[in-house]
């Protein structure tokens, strides 16, 4: 019985032992064989000859130029827009033209125009009213119609600077380059009560749909002087404006 039991215990220990002999000759082939595999990529010799052939540099450049050449073009547009704070008792709306000069990606020199259509506010329409009704009761009343001095038009030279761009994927069909920019402008606005110099401080954004189609928002602060019959008044306005364009 005693010799029975050693026999069964020596020949599992057989066969655990040869078992466990084939597992790692069939781990060490597989080895053998990812190395071999990894050997191969190694070894081929077009696909070396591909990464030798690869200018990283050109790559580089080709991802970060602009899409659109702006060296040396023009720019013209038509644009809308409309304007917050200056005279109170007005709403201002606009309506104008711009010109741009590329010099290169970053810089640009242009002109704008606005033609200003202006509308008086709730506020001024009833105090107006109130006045004209006073007047009609009592021509001596000392309620009078509000001060007003209203936008004609604008026109003012603009220096702009182009620092930031970044491209955008338009609904999968196209790629489209847009840049963030800064603006100085100088001009003259002219008002019901005389002409003013205007200075302006403004930022904006372009988006240069291809080679020839523009597209931009621009913000402007702006400040000049109205002359409302003997009182001069620092005045101070936000314009928003929205332009479409062609580049020629």
């Amino acid at each position: 019985m005693k010799t029975m039991k050693l026999k069964l215990l020596v020949l599992s220990l057989a066969i655990g032992f040869i078992c466990g002999k084939a597992k790692a000759i069939e781990n060490a082939k597989s080895s053998s064989q990812l190395k071999k595999q990894f050997t191969g990529l190694a070894d081929n010799t077009e696909m070396l000859e591909r990464i030798k052939n690869m200018d990283s540099e050109q790559k580089i450049r080709v991802v970060q130029n602009r899409l659109v050449d702006r060296n040396l073009r023009w720019e013209l547009g038509l644009n809308y827009g409309f304007t917050s704070g200056g005279d109170s008792y007005i709403n201002t709306q606009n309506l104008g033209a711009i010109i741009d000069f590329h010099i290169n990606p970053r810089w640009s020199i242009g002109a704008r125009y606005q033609k200003a259509y202006n509308k008086l506010s709730a506020e001024a329409e009833a105090q107006f009213e109130r006045a004209y009704q006073q007047q009609l009761i009592d021509p001596a009343s000392n309620e009078r119609f509000p001060q007003i001095d209203y936008i004609l038009d604008s026109q003012f030279v603009t220096l702009s600077f182009f620092p930031i761009y970044g491209k955008l994927n338009l609904f999968d069909n196209w790629i489209s380059q847009f840049d963030l920019y800064t603006q100085l402008g100088y001009g003259v606005i002219n008002l019901n009560s005389g002409s003013s110099n205007l200075y302006s401080l403004g930022v904006g954004s372009g988006v240069w749909i291809n080679s020839h189609f523009s597209t931009r928002l621009e913000v402007f602060y702006q400040k000049y002087t109205d002359l409302n019959q003997t009182l001069k008044r620092d005045q101070n306005q936000i314009q928003a404006l929205i332009s479409l364009g062609v580049l020629l």
